[in-house]
């Protein structure tokens, strides 16, 4: 079944390149600006999906249960420097919130969170069938920031209510597959669907320590009694919050 999908998909993005009109360069319409609301559904989707989401993190064998969902929108201007070729800038904001269970032996908690991400992307587009099918390279930066509260179990110390807030500064980068839809002979409304595989590196300690270091003052316990905390919070902050899978719906304009 697998392969009779991937098939057609690769049928579909083939024959792509003739059912849009193709035009030369000189002449194609070169700027699009697009709205994305992909981050969204995507950030919605990872409440529903709950303990299974825990089970498919790597090394996130230690959560029991991710409820973390919230608005996230991006936006998007690109340009054709030639036909097959085009640059692109990108501002992306999210604003997810919720909770997640982790246990491991002794230790566990349901950390309320408050999460605010802030990024800025350059884009590299490979069109190599027309105007249609895209490649898309993508490196950047990111600065996320997280509020988190709630009841905590570290080791010997029992249970104890905390709060931190701490933020941290990131390299973006990575890779996707998309497909640009324009309604018109040349230019007109815009919808690009497209998936991808994004990785982040912390441009110092990642959100994660900085976090549990701070919890673990709040709570008067070392930071090695919320190393459980930590494994947990970082499986989600690669897989979800910085990298991981990305989906893009952008609906747009191009002229």
């Amino acid at each position: 079944m697998a392969k009779k999908v991937l098939l057609v998909l690769i049928m579909v993005i083939f024959a792509a390149g003739g059912v849009f009109a193709q035009n030369s360069f000189a002449s194609m319409a070169k700027d699009t600006i697009t709205v994305d609301i992909g981050p969204t559904i995507a950030g919605y989707a990872v409440g529903p999906m709950g303990s299974a989401l825990g089970d498919m993190i790597p090394g996130a064998d230690n959560i029991a249960d991710i409820n973390i969902s919230g608005f996230s929108i991006a936006a998007q201007y690109e340009h054709h420097f030639l036909k097959q070729v085009s640059v692109a800038g990108r501002v992306v904001y999210g604003g997810p919130n919720g909770t997640f269970d982790y246990k491991v032996g002794p230790a566990s908690g349901t950390p309320k969170l408050n999460l605010t991400s802030l990024a800025g992307e350059g884009h590299v587009r490979f069109y190599p069938f027309g105007e249609t099918f895209f490649l898309d390279g993508m490196v950047g930066y990111a600065w996320l920031s997280a509020d988190a509260s709630g009841t905590f179990v570290a080791g010997g110390a029992g249970s104890r209510s905390g709060s931190a807030e701490e933020s941290s500064n990131y390299l973006k980068y990575g890779a996707k597959l998309g497909w640009r839809m324009t309604f018109g002979n040349n230019g007109g409304f815009t919808f690009e669907p497209a998936f991808g595989w994004y990785l982040g590196t912390p441009l110092g300690d990642a959100l994660s320590k900085k976090l549990t270091t701070s919890l673990a003052k709040s709570l008067s316990v070392s930071a090695s009694e919320l190393s459980s905390f930590e494994k947990a919070f970082s499986a989600i902050e690669d897989f979800v919050l910085i990298g991981g899978p990305r989906l893009s719906l952008a609906f747009g304009y191009r002229f």
